[in-house]
C-alpha cells in the first residue's frame, strides 16, 4: 500500500472558541435585579425627589416666638416714629435769612438727606429686626420706598406740587395713616 503523507490536519480544522467568551456569567440568577440593588435604586429615586421637592418648595422661614414679634413690632414702630419725626422737621425747614442762596440750598439738601436717609434707616431696621410681624413689615417697607423716591425726585428737580411728587406725597400720607394703626399698643 502505498503510504500517503500526513495532511496537515491543524490547519484544516478550525479554531476552537473558549466556553467562556463574551462577558462573564454573574452568581446571581439571570433572573433580574438583586433585592439590594432594587433598594439602592429605590432610595436614589427617593432622596433626587426630596432635593427637587427642597429646591422649589424651602422651609418658609424663621418662626419667631409672640415675644420676639412684639419686641420686633416695638422696634419697628419707634423707628419710623423717628423718621416721620426727622423728615417732618427737615421738610419744612424754613431759610433763615430769606432769598439767601446758600440757605436755601442747605434747606432743600437737608430735607432731601432726611427722606433718603429715613427711608434706608427703615430698610436697614426690617433687616435688622426678621421678627417683624408680616403686615407692619410691608407697610414700613412701602413708607421706606416711598421716601427714597420722593428723595431721588427731589434731587432730580421735581417740585413738591408737580405731577411726580404729588401722588407720592399722598401715598406717604396713607402709609402714615396705616402706620399708625397698626403701631397702636395693644
Amino acid at each position: 500500500m502505498p503510504e500517503t503523507p500526513p495532511t496537515d490536519s491543524a490547519s484544516s480544522a478550525k479554531p476552537a472558541k473558549p466556553k467562556t467568551a463574551g462577558f462573564p456569567k454573574t452568581s446571581t440568577s439571570s433572573s433580574g435585579l438583586s433585592v439590594p440593588t432594587i433598594a439602592a435604586l429605590a432610595l436614589s429615586v427617593l432622596a433626587i425627589v426630596l432635593a427637587v421637592f427642597g429646591w422649589f418648595y424651602p422651609s418658609t422661614g424663621q418662626k419667631f416666638s409672640g415675644d420676639q414679634r412684639q419686641e420686633a413690632k416695638g422696634k419697628i414702630c419707634d423707628a419710623q416714629a423717628v423718621v416721620r419725626q426727622g423728615t417732618q422737621f427737615n421738610t419744612n425747614l424754613q431759610n433763615p435769612v430769606p432769598g439767601d442762596l446758600a440757605g436755601d440750598l442747605a434747606v432743600g439738601t437737608n430735607a432731601r438727606l432726611s427722606l433718603f436717609a429715613g427711608g434706608a434707616f427703615l430698610h436697614q431696621r426690617l433687616e435688622a429686626n426678621p421678627a417683624t410681624p408680616d403686615d407692619l413689615s410691608k407697610a414700613v417697607g412701602d413708607m421706606a420706598d416711598t421716601l427714597e423716591a420722593l428723595s431721588i425726585n427731589y434731587l432730580a428737580g421735581h417740585s413738591p406740587d408737580d405731577s411726580v411728587q404729588q401722588p407720592l406725597r399722598d401715598q406717604l400720607r396713607g402709609q402714615i395713616d396705616v402706620l399708625d394703626n397698626l403701631c397702636q399698643p395693644e
